[in-house]
């Protein structure tokens, strides 16, 4: 039987994302939102200098890329590749040509129409109040959600990749110097990211020789665990700066020098995975199957509707529309860049996912047992398919720093914004409660909250439930963003079966998804009988959660079980707040979308 190489479905993947980009979405652009260069954008019309300012499209390229690209295109295709590689790869073209990139298109386009409101406001003004209310309940608990999964991990990658750490914070500083070089001192942006540019590669340079010369910098020789509560400490402090700083000095210029590295990533993989057939780096992993040979015996769900949810990004994403009407659409210089940025970015986090589906499909079965993790195999696979094009050996320590880097800054980057959001959330929340709003909703204790309790939340170790919950509210809220551009357009008499039927198919599929994962995080308490089939991820389950908590039970700690059992109550808690309130804003939605339809014909709202 003739090898399959790499090649080939990123082949593929870069022409349905071309033709999806320079054929759909320009007509799209054209003849149903019909962008005007000329018309202020809120950049102009409420610049302040802190959230509202227009930015050179190439750096809010950068800024929108990094603040969607998170862990999501990354990790994602590993749980989907339980299904085998080619449902994974099918889901990736398909889902993210006819939804992905509209629904981050159609969000950052319906702010900056809408004087840069965010979504809590324009759910009040599209749907109804009491939608606005559940839509910003149901992303408190996403928000925390996402942080209890983002803050370990970027804790624990600067255990097991020491030279991450190094990376991290010379990506940080170049982001810092980038930031006073443009808008202090008005350098042209060309100069300013060049030196950025150079600071970065010295960081990349020293990550791998702290690599080479201190691989177990961060272990406990005398456990061999990682000093994981180091990491995660690390972590919070960038987030907590990232979160309640002004976004022109922090967020905005961090995320466009990491950028640069992980571009960098993306594209030697893309290339590496052109050079398959002449470096002999077959796939190995079964094009159709139940499971991921050597890892999972079972599957993690029925692959409708559980694929879609268990890659949560790279086809399609709800954290997407967050980034762009809280953060994008505040610094769009004119309507055209809404294109390149909101499209773009999105057709470009699709390539990312198919840099790390390659860099797993390469990987053996002995091999993925071997690494074990998401994340210990999208770094060997990756090192494996880019080494020989440069004749290194897979286990080259500057390769293994990069590409662990290129996980970090994936994640740390935008769990950063997640903080921010989730204080602005709260802010709005506790908006009209001077009491609340003193203790709870200023941005100092907001932030602390949000990192508090996603971190007591990762302790439990129950990766597959957080996960799988992340993944299918994530996906549900782009569900829920589609509809809103969908009633926006009706109000405005534009053609919405383009939006409104992905926002059909995403709502009933999350639900769905969201249902399933609750149901069986419920078993997990031990109320009902549990299959051994049944079993994988949950706390009481064989195999046992990792983590913390985890180890604690294995020892015998009285008080650990019982903690874990609390924590397995509060996300079954979780996953039935969450189908309740996106089901509620869903109604409403649907209603208001009717609504807007019978009405009377009239003029188109500018």
């Amino acid at each position: 039987m003739a090898e399959v190489y790499p090649l080939y479905f990123v082949l593929a993947g870069v022409i349905v994302y071309g033709a999806a980009y320079f054929l759909y979405a320009r007509w799209y652009d054209k003849n149903v939102w019909e962008p005007d260069p000329k018309r202020a954008t809120p950049a102009h019309m409420y610049m302040d200098g802190i959230e509202f300012f227009p930015t050179s499209k190439y750096v809010l390229f950068g800024f929108q890329f990094k603040g969607i690209a998170a862990l999501g295109p990354i990790l994602g295709p590993f749980i989907g590749l339980t299904f085998g590689w080619v449902p994974a790869l099918i889901w990736l073209l398909i889902g993210n040509f006819f939804i992905g990139w509209i629904h981050d298109y159609s969000a950052l386009f319906m702010s900056v129409r809408n004087e840069g409101r965010t979504m809590g406001p324009l759910t009040y003004e599209l749907i109804s109040p009491r939608a606005r209310t559940s839509l910003l309940g149901f992303l408190l608990f996403y928000l925390i959600l996402i942080t209890s999964v983002f803050v370990l991990l970027c804790g624990l990658f600067f255990c097991l990749w020491p030279g991450s750490l190094i990376v991290t914070i010379l990506t940080i500083i170049s982001g810092l110097i980038m930031g006073l070089l443009m808008y202090r001192m008005r350098v042209p942006i060309i100069h300013a990211t060049i030196i950025g540019i150079i600071i970065i590669c010295i960081g990349i340079w020293a990550g791998g020789y702290t690599q080479a010369v201190a691989p177990k910098l961060m272990i406990n020789p005398a456990t061999g665990k990682p000093y994981l509560w180091v990491g995660m400490l690390i972590t919070a402090i960038i987030c907590f700066i990232g979160a309640v700083t002004p976004i022109i000095w922090w967020t905005q210029p961090v995320n466009y020098a990491a950028f640069w590295p992980c571009t960098a990533g993306v594209i030697l993989i893309i290339l590496a995975a052109f050079a398959s057939p002449a470096t002999g780096v077959a796939i190995e992993q079964p094009a159709f199957a139940g499971d991921i040979p050597g890892i999972y015996k079972i599957g993690v769900g029925p692959v409708w509707p559980i694929l879609t949810v268990s890659i949560a990004c790279g086809a399609i994403s709800g954290w997407h529309s967050l980034v762009g009407t809280s953060g994008s659409a505040r610094q769009l210089d004119v309507e055209t860049d809404a294109l390149p940025v909101g499209a773009g970015a999105m057709l470009m986090e699709g390539l990312l996912a198919l840099s790390a589906l390659s860099s797993y499909m390469v990987l053996t079965p002995s091999e993925v047992v071997k690494y074990v993790t998401k994340w210990g195999c999208f770094v060997a696979g990756a090192c494996k398919l880019v080494a020989p094009m440069f004749g290194l050996s897979p286990d080259n320590a500057y390769l293994i720093a990069f590409f662990g880097s290129f996980l970090e800054l994936y994640a740390i980057t935008v769990e950063q914004m997640v903080v921010r959001f989730f204080r602005l959330a709260l802010g709005e929340v506790t908006a009209g409660r001077p009491v609340l709003r003193a203790w709870i909703g200023n941005k100092y204790s907001a932030a602390a909250i949000c990192l508090l309790v996603g971190g007591i939340f990762a302790y439990s170790g129950a990766w597959i439930n957080l996960w799988l919950l992340f993944g299918g509210s994530n996906q549900l809220l782009a569900g829920l963003a589609l509809l809103l551009t969908s009633i926006y357009l009706a109000k405005v008499r534009k053609p919405t079966a383009f939006n409104l039927g992905p926002a059909i198919f995403m709502i009933f599929t999350c639900e769905a998804a969201l249902i399933w994962e609750t149901f069986f995080i419920f078993l997990g308490l031990g109320y009902l009988p549990l299959p051994p089939e049944k079993q994988v991820g949950l706390i009481f389950g064989k195999p046992i959660a990792k983590g913390p908590l985890a180890e604690l039970i294995k020892a015998g700690v009285g008080w650990a079980k019982g903690v874990a059992m609390a924590l397995n109550i509060i996300f079954f808690l979780f996953g039935l707040i969450l189908i309740v309130l996106g089901a509620i804003v869903a109604y409403d939605g649907f209603r208001s979308y009717f609504r807007f339809k019978r009405a009377p014909p009239e003029k188109a709202e500018e």
